[in-house]
């Protein structure tokens, strides 16, 4: 189970992240790029029964999704490399911006490139003079109006013509670059000519931020939510073609060669899971999918696009590499099969902070019928509710409640936990025998509660206290809710003991019997 609020604040963050992933998706769409694929993936959770249909995405890493999704190998394997490196206390993290700003539809991929040039240029020079190495230099922009940018600039004392450059709503793309970087011996005497030699190099603003406090903050998508969900379709579509192809997350140095390695011995960095807490991150052996060839990747790690396959090839000595074989061509449009089961995926957090397995169906058809795969579905729902119940987790209309609490936002985060808390406790109980007239259980008024108790009963809509009736002296003072086989288990086991214990006596009498006899008899005793 998640903490409730922690669970919120995940949930309201992916939320986020796809209400982003499908404006840019349905702005491309519409432009004539094709980035989304037919058909769809439906979720329906093995427990709380909830009916989830997702869209599947093209390997367009413009869009946030994809873009997470080729980020995870590069973010988990610079906080091992961080983790495992001795002299990682020593790398320094700074911004490094562009001189000019980009106005919307100009040549943003010039300045993108021009900077990431620079920056290596910067990296080799440095290299050279100082014994220092880049390790990650990863580009963002920001959008803002040139009468925003010289405001931003009032305040911070500087000056700023933009709005007479540009015009005042004329919408600008500032380009950064995020860089790690890592001095390899004490340049205390040369910092300040470093810095300047830096300044100087780089003809724009930079800043030094000391030491990287986390790893996304450099590893992250190229533009902010805000600005992305404020920009036109038009502007999305420019962005989109403008990235195209463009490395945004480039591992540079030692950190390279480090990746390198791993993908020559086939290897992954991911997060192990020990069952105490999140985990750690830990090398992995790659597996293949079915025995299928790897994707295609570049030297970095990154997925590459279908388009990008190729984009390096010489064209005729490139088709004269490999003969690629001919499909025959269809003579009819192929009807996908509905309710195609896929599988049953790992535990996952997705409606409530209590963890169930997803069971994956493509061409999800509620009216059709699933067949065969039918029983499967039915067996992962009996499985799936009984390690729900194992881990003592509440019913699952209690979870679905307590994760529309922590949703909605309206009461602190003590309350929140207090409610997931005590939803574990709320069963269904039963009486072993029926209650006798006027024994009947007594609901308690709200004025007879105590302040802690009333204030955990107004979590729950509807609830009240009630008082348990004394149970009458003729009941048994056990509760048969033993299924009858375990009750004849219980007895025949009871029954054994009581024969063990009778032949225990009369071995035990047989011997003190024997103890007293005389030597005479034939019993011989040690001198």
């Amino acid at each position: 189970m998640l903490p409730a609020d922690a669970w919120a604040r995940r949930t309201m963050a992916t939320s986020r992240l796809m209400q982003q992933n499908d404006l840019l998706a349905d702005a491309l769409q519409r432009a004539g790029e094709d980035v989304i694929r037919p058909g769809g993936l439906t979720l329906i959770s093995a427990v709380t029964n909830i009916v989830e249909t997702q869209r599947t995405f093209r390997a367009v890493r413009f869009l946030p999704v994809v873009a997470a999704r080729d980020r995870r190998p590069t973010v988990n394997g610079l906080k091992l490399f961080i983790h495992e490196h001795p002299n990682s206390r020593y790398f320094r993290y700074a911004v490094m911006t562009c001189a000019e700003p980009v106005p919307a539809f100009g040549d943003l991929r010039g300045a993108v490139q021009e900077l990431s040039r620079r920056i290596s240029k910067w990296g080799h020079e440095i290299g050279k003079c100082y014994d220092i190495e880049v390790l990650y230099r990863g580009i963002e922009f920001t959008r803002s109006t040139a009468r925003e940018r010289d405001a931003a600039a009032a305040e911070r004392g500087q000056e700023s013509d933009l709005s007479a450059r540009y015009g005042a709503d004329t919408v600008l793309y500032h380009v950064h670059a995020n860089v790690l970087y890592w001095p390899k011996r004490n340049i205390d005497k040369l910092w300040l000519d470093f810095l300047r030699y830096t300044k100087q190099f780089m003809g724009a603003y930079w800043r030094d931020n000391e030491r990287l406090g986390n790893v996304e903050e450099i590893v992250k998508y190229c533009s902010k939510p805000a600005d992305t969900l404020a920009a036109s379709d038009d502007e999305l579509v420019w962005l989109y073609r403008q990235t195209q192809r463009l490395k945004i997350c480039q591992p540079m140095g030692e950190f390279r060669r480090w990746l390198r390695e791993l993908k020559t011995q086939r290897k992954k960095i991911a997060r192990v899971h020990d069952g105490r807490g999140d985990g750690k991150l830990m090398r992995v052996k790659k597996g293949r999918r079915g025995g299928n060839q790897e994707e295609a990747a570049d030297e970095d790690g990154n997925l590459i696009e279908d388009d990008e396959a190729n984009e390096d090839g010489d064209g005729d000595a490139a088709e004269d590499a490999h003969e690629v074989p001919k499909t025959r061509e269809r003579t009819g449009a192929a009807v996908p099969p509905s309710n195609l089961v896929i599988g049953l995926s790992l535990p996952q957090w997705r409606h409530s902070p209590w963890a169930e397995p997803m069971i994956m169906i493509q061409n999800y058809d509620p009216a059709a019928a699933f067949g065969e795969d039918g029983g499967d579905i039915q067996a992962w729902q009996r499985q799936a509710r009984q390690w729900w119940d194992d881990a003592f987790a509440p019913p699952p209309e209690e979870a679905l409640r307590v994760a529309r609490m922590a949703l909605d936002a309206s009461m602190s985060s003590n309350e929140i936990c207090e409610a997931a808390e005590a939803a574990c406790y709320i069963v269904h109980t039963c009486r072993p025998t029926v209650p006798a007239p006027g024994n009947a259980d007594e609901e308690v008024p709200p004025e007879e509660l105590d302040d802690d108790l009333r204030e955990v009963v107004s979590l729950f809509d509807g609830a009240t206290v009630v008082r348990l009736a004394p149970r009458p002296t003729d009941e048994d003072d056990e509760i048969p809710f033993e299924a009858p086989d375990v009750v004849a288990r219980w007895a025949k086991m009871r029954a054994d003991l009581a024969e063990s214990e009778a032949r225990w006596a009369e071995w035990r009498a047989s011997a003190a019997h024997a103890a007293g006899r005389s030597p005479e008899h034939g019993c011989r005793i040690a001198a």
